[in-house]
């Protein structure tokens, strides 16, 4: 019986914590497809990264590497975007 119980607490706690973490695991990818989309998805690697998905995985962390891409028009949009994304964090 204990044995039962024991098992069931360590479920339920963990699928606690794997519904947090999708939570918050989808929730970055969801931004990671938004600055994708802005990007002008030529994947021509100008940028130094080998596709537009790996230049919006990293504009996550340091947006000032937009400045790489040549070609993307809407640089302003992408920086105003992820501006106000890290000003929703304070």
């Amino acid at each position: 019986m204990i044995g039962v119980l024991l098992f069931t607490l360590i479920a339920f706690v963990l699928s606690i914590m794997i519904v947090f973490l999708n939570h918050v695991l989808f929730k970055r990818r969801r931004k990671v497809d938004i600055i994708e989309q802005m990007l002008p998805g030529y994947n021509c690697g100008m940028c130094g990264f080998g596709s537009c998905l790996g230049m919006a995985v990293k504009l996550l962390s340091d947006y000032s590497l937009i400045n790489n891409c040549k070609i993307c028009k809407n640089k302003d949009e992408i920086i105003k975007y992820l501006g106000d994304d890290k000003n929703e964090k304070k």
